[in-house]
């Protein structure tokens, strides 16, 4: 056993600057609860929790943590693992503690993970470095254990107390389901800081039960390399930055600088949904103006989607006059479909509405039979995926559905990460193409619903993208009014009626876009 593991306390003097999400990560993960005096303190920076009743706690048995589950997702070169390495240097003062640092291969964990904990680890903590198993002993009796987890089977072991999972998205799945149980004797903590790879399993697994469920014990929180304190001191680096998001895909800008979870294949809806989103109840008035209350009169349709092998869920749809917004949501397993009923008009508040219509696919004659027989006539829509997709597109490309993003959170989730299915079998044979069956729920009841709706979305004025909306919103009034005056003129000068021997005739070009 070596004196000091390599690179052992180089960066002791280097300053930690503030940035609020690595913060606030720090602060949630110090809070303890105290089955003594029943109250929630913060430890110290040495790991001990003094509440108010005068114990000094060092064990998550006498003071459980508030937070078992924590994630920092964000862009390339943010900081997130160097704040994962102050997390671990933290843990390392509890005595008698096991903790493992983890990587997805051997290569991240050497060149990136290890260094940069343990240029923190002043020399005189240490009581020894086994360089064969990659273990550090500390002088409080304390052990830093780093394993790759390419071998999803090294995640076996004794009880720890704390891991941190370095590039979680990186990580097989089965890896962490196969290192969770070492925590449970202990109660003991995860945290992970990744860069996204796509929705993949640790964004279902830490970031949704915290952002997206509310379920206790797990925080979550992502943010962009741009908020990274550095960059924020260094014009050349935030010059950088810019000149990546002009010249690169968007895409892959928004995963790799922005933290972003995209798909880079396969994507059904996730480039028309950016600037579709309603976040708060101010903005929601401005489609709804008698919000919270409601209309008796609006137009609503409730789109459902059963099964007995994945959850049912229900979407609220109501029309305003700037479209069609979706403003509840409903995702539960495990029940009848008479209970399902029974939870969705309540949740919904349906007797609030007079002009209300359900509609599901037409495969699904259980769900219209028990409905009827509770009174309720469910229409029977369309159910081929590619006909619903590009109903929904349209309406999305039209900019005439919206969604409350507060009040349907798992509903903006589920179509963000909507996607097709590789559609190549085992051999390399191309198959038809189908959506990935894996969180489709509620896009599946939003097509079921706009499938149904007696209506399409009329495009009346010209088609923007975001970016040109933009620019025509950074116009003054009075330069919008001139455009708007040349463009009427030009389309009094130009407008006639086709001819039956003329091309087009009698349509024209009426599907064109003009900007």
């Amino acid at each position: 056993m070596a004196n000091l593991p390599p690179d052992c306390g180089v960066d002791l003097d280097k300053t930690l600057l503030y940035q609020k999400d690595q913060q606030a990560f720090q602060a949630a993960r110090r809070l303890r609860f105290c089955l003594s005096c029943k109250k929630i303190g913060s430890m110290d920076g040495t790991g001990i929790y003094r509440c108010q009743c005068g114990i000094e706690h060092l064990s998550n048995h006498t003071a459980p943590r508030i937070f078992q589950r924590f994630m920092l997702r964000a862009g390339r070169q943010s900081g997130k693992s160097l704040i994962g390495a102050h997390a671990a240097r933290e843990e390392m003062t509890i005595p008698n503690t096991v903790g493992w640092v983890c990587g997805p291969t051997f290569k991240i964990l050497e060149d990136a993970t290890m260094p940069t904990l343990l240029r923190l680890i002043p020399p005189a903590w240490c009581n020894g470095w086994k360089d064969g198993s990659l273990t550090l002993k500390l002088i409080n009796d304390s052990l830093v254990q780093f394993r790759s987890l390419d071998d999803p089977e090294r995640a076996r072991g004794p009880k720890i107390d704390w891991a941190w999972l370095d590039e979680a998205a990186f990580i097989a799945e089965r890896a962490w389901d196969v290192l969770r149980p070492t925590l449970t004797i202990s109660r003991g903590i995860a945290f992970a800081t990744t860069s996204p790879a796509g929705y993949d399993w640790s964004y279902k697994r830490f970031m949704v039960p915290a952002l997206i469920e509310k379920r206790p014990g797990y925080w979550a929180r992502k943010y962009k390399t741009i908020e990274n304190p550095r960059f924020e001191v260094d014009p050349a680096m935030r010059a950088e930055i810019e000149e990546a998001r002009a010249t690169m895909p968007h895409n892959t800008f928004a995963a790799e600088y922005e933290g972003e979870d995209v798909n880079f294949t396969g994507s059904i809806y996730a480039d028309l949904l950016p600037g579709r989103y309603i976040l708060n109840d101010e903005e929601l008035k401005t489609f709804i103006p008698e919000w919270p209350s409601m209309d008796p009169s609006r137009p609503v349709i409730i789109g459902l989607d059963s099964g007995a092998d994945h959850p049912f869920g229900a979407v609220l749809i109501v029309a305003t006059h700037k479209g069609l917004v979706i403003i509840g949501e409903y995702l539960e397993r495990h029940a009848a479909i008479s209970s399902h009923l029974t939870n969705i008009t309540g949740k919904f508040h349906t007797s609030r509405f007079a002009n209300i219509k359900w509609a599901a696919g037409k495969n699904e004659a259980q769900l219209r039979l028990e409905f009827a027989l509770q009174g309720i006539g469910v229409i029977a829509a369309e159910n081929k995926h590619q006909v619903g997709i590009q109903r929904v597109q349209s309406w999305l490309y039209t900019k005439q559905l919206w969604f409350a993003t507060h009040l349907c959170p798992k509903t903006v989730e589920q179509f963000r990460s909507y996607r097709y299915a590789d559609n190549y079998s085992a051999d390399g044979q191309k198959r038809d193409e189908k959506v990935f069956k894996i969180n489709d729920e509620l896009p599946d009841a939003s097509r079921y619903a706009m499938m149904a709706w007696p209506e399409l979305p009329k495009a009346t004025e010209n088609v923007l993208t975001d970016a040109q909306q933009r620019r025509w919103d950074a116009l003054d009034e009075r330069t919008q009014l001139d455009i708007e005056r040349v463009r009427d003129f030009n389309k009094q000068d130009t407008e006639k009626d086709l001819q039956p021997n003329e091309i087009g005739y009698p349509v024209g070009d009426f599907f064109a876009s003009y900007v």
